[in-house]
């Protein structure tokens, strides 16, 4: 089977975030059953100059991958159209719903050409997603319905709870299949105990409203243990981090905040495991890679109960929390910090073995592998 994918950003790029780890994930652990051939930007997110290391306008191989790099502007859609103008492909994935030049476009050249479709809309209709540009992407759904786009498309959801959100925002006529992102493959090397000063906790996102750093920033305010939060990842809206800094800037003395700059993706897994929790609040995510990589990292994880990954505290891995009980977030914070070291140890441990156990198995590959069979099989 070929699959002819898009995304707006891949490798060598790192700062369009989850996606770019999802697609790779997914060649790595498919490419011995699938050929893959991946349309992406010439240069990562927010750069005005494209990669130096590849080839414009040319397929470039990279592990288990071919992958083309447009040109941006009017070459970049006839690149495109040149490429699906071939038809030497089985299957059109495509990794966002809302992308005008790496989704609706191709979208609606593959429906001119017959051919088949799966569109991974990558957490763009959580609620939370939603509410970021309302007015456009309604706009956006609205013409998708008008034009009966969903006709012999295949929508892939990384699990239930993504499933509910695709019906909710485009009906329940939609053809879903539940196809669970494949997670990280390295883990901790070494773990080690913490230390009983204060808890040291980590974020590592895009800086952007979805993220909803300034809410993790607000409810630092409760905490009444020291604590000291390191936040990495790209500043993608300026105006945003301007709000985040004037929180930082108002918190109380013993709750330190730190803007650590960005991490290349190999280096992640690593660098949490220097950290003692993971806290990320967060809107919404159809998977969140970091969260992945935090429990890879062996690090307990405080998140907000908008992502698959639910009943944490039950399987002894972390906390999945509402939103709108933001102090349950800065209790759970504050317990971590008066845990004895020994006790935090042992759940360092438990969540490694857990990890372990959950992403060396082969269930998520099988799973994708099976929905781009059932995608080529539909009339």
């Amino acid at each position: 089977m070929i699959i002819l994918a898009f995304t707006e950003f891949y490798f060598p790029g790192y700062k369009g975030g989850g996606p770019i780890k999802t697609i790779k994930n997914f060649f790595d652990q498919a490419g011995d059953d699938i050929t893959f051939r991946l349309i992406t930007s010439d240069r990562d997110l927010g750069d005005t100059n494209p990669y130096a290391s590849i080839n414009c306008g040319a397929w470039n191989y990279l592990d288990k991958a071919s992958v083309f790099y447009v040109e941006p502007g009017i070459i970049g859609y006839v690149q495109i159209f040149r490429q699906l103008r071939n038809k030497d492909y089985d299957v059109v994935y495509l990794n966002s719903f809302f992308s005008p030049r790496f989704s609706f476009f191709p979208l609606l050249l593959a429906k001119a050409l017959h051919q088949k479709v799966v569109l991974g809309p990558r957490g763009e209709f959580s609620a939370g997603a939603l509410s970021l540009k309302a007015f456009k992407k309604g706009v956006f759904i609205k013409l998708f319905n008008f034009l009966r786009l969903n006709r012999g498309t295949v929508f892939q959801a990384s699990s239930i709870y993504e499933a509910e959100d695709i019906r909710r925002a485009l009906g329940a006529n939609v053809d879903i299949y539940v196809a669970e992102d494949i997670g990280s493959q390295e883990f901790a090397a070494n773990l080690f105990m913490r230390s009983c000063d204060k808890l040291r906790a980590v974020l590592i996102s895009r800086i952007s409203p979805k993220k909803n750093l300034l809410v993790a920033l607000e409810i630092l305010h409760k905490v009444q243990q020291p604590l000291e939060y390191h936040i990495y990842g790209p500043i993608e809206d300026v105006d945003y981090w301007k709000q985040c800094e004037a929180v930082i800037a108002d918190l109380p003395i013993h709750v330190v905040v730190k803007y650590v700059g960005s991490l290349m993706p190999d280096e992640v897994v690593s660098t949490l495991s220097n950290y003692d929790v993971f806290f990320f609040p967060t809107k919404g995510e159809n998977y969140g890679h970091v969260i992945a990589e935090a429990l890879c990292a062996a690090l307990p994880i405080v998140i907000a109960d908008t992502t698959p990954w639910r009943n944490l505290e039950q399987q002894g891995i972390g906390w999945d929390l509402p939103l709108e009980k933001p102090s349950a977030f800065s209790i759970v914070l504050d317990e971590l910090a008066t845990m004895a070291p020994e006790k935090h140890f042992q759940m360092r441990q438990n969540v490694l073995a857990w990890a372990k156990n959950k992403f060396s198995q082969r269930d998520a590959i099988e799973a994708n592998i099976a929905l781009f069979k059932y995608a080529s099989e539909q009339k």
